[in-house]
């Protein structure tokens, strides 16, 4: 892919590793197997709290219709009230996602029902009856459009609940900084090829992922791919002063409260120990980080 070329020009060797599913991607993290992980934001909140000390150091992106709440035909938010609903696990970013979508419509946990049902089976659990609505995203997504049903809410709706993001060990960031660094100066060219070259990386990505061009290019148009600029805003405070723009802070706090009162986590994080912004910073000033 384009992006291992400027992994070579920054001269920071990198293995990709793509295990089978997230939880197997996990792991390989918290024992130590990988230095660094693409994760969901919620989940380095919880690994955090758990003592699993990482660096956020990029964010990938903020979804937007590329997750999604489908249901029957012409259904609202509001109609969910005494529906089942499907999510990928409680106290999950799916589980975040669909209360952060019904307390907009004036709902609450104790109006609906969940169920525990991964994405790529939401249309057949759909299909059969044992949900009326469900969280969705990629391919399964599509299917179930094609099947017939609507999209009641998209991740659009709240900005920045599901956002994918870049995190390190703590330890390797403190000890080989000059090689984050490069990581980071080469995700950021990685995007500025996407932006002048979409076509063909929907080729490249689709062959690496063995999705179809269609559902790549689906998968794009449903998030908002953040680069420099867009890094710079979310990992500042103060961006959320007058800018219409969600910050990693601003929906942090929803998250964290929202593992808080579940008692999923003892207190609430200082997310200016998780969000390291040092790396986007050096490159906006054209500057390097050195080690030691």
């Amino acid at each position: 892919m384009a992006v291992d070329r400027f992994f070579k020009e920054n001269q920071v060797a990198v293995e990709l590793i793509q295990p089978q599913n997230q939880t197997s991607t996990e792991e390989l993290f918290l024992n130590g197997s990988v230095d660094g992980l693409c994760s969901i934001f919620t989940t380095a909140i919880f690994q955090n709290s758990e003592g699993v000390n990482s660096k956020l150091v990029w964010v990938l992106d903020y979804s937007g219709t590329g997750d999604v709440i489908l249901g029957s035909k012409n259904m609202t938010v509001k109609e969910l009230k005494g529906k089942k609903i499907g999510v990928e696990g409680l106290n999950t970013f799916s589980h975040i996602f669909v209360l952060q979508i019904l307390a907009k419509a004036g709902l609450y946990e104790k109006d609906v029902q969940f169920a525990n049902v991964a994405a790529q089976d939401m249309v057949k659990a759909l299909n059969t009856k044992q949900i009326d609505a469900g969280h969705t995203y990629g391919p399964a997504k599509l299917a179930g459009i094609q099947s017939g049903y609507d999209i009641v809410a998209t991740a659009k709706d709240v900005p920045a609940i599901i956002a994918d993001v870049l995190i390190f060990n703590s330890k390797v960031v403190e000890t080989r900084p000059e090689a984050i660094g490069a990581v980071v100066k080469s995700i950021n060219q990685g995007k500025e090829y996407f932006d002048h070259n979409k076509e063909n990386t929907y080729f490249l990505l689709s062959n690496f992922f063995n999705m179809t061009t269609e559902e790549m290019q689906d998968g794009f148009e449903g998030i908002q791919v953040l680069g420099l600029e867009d890094n710079i805003k979310a990992m500042n405070r103060s961006s959320s002063n007058g800018n219409n723009f969600t910050t990693l802070y601003e929906s942090g706090d929803i998250i964290a409260n929202y593992f808080l009162e579940r008692g999923q986590i003892r207190q609430l994080p200082n997310f200016d120990e998780i969000i390291d912004p040092r790396f986007i910073y050096a490159i906006s000033k054209n500057e390097t980080i050195n080690d030691g």
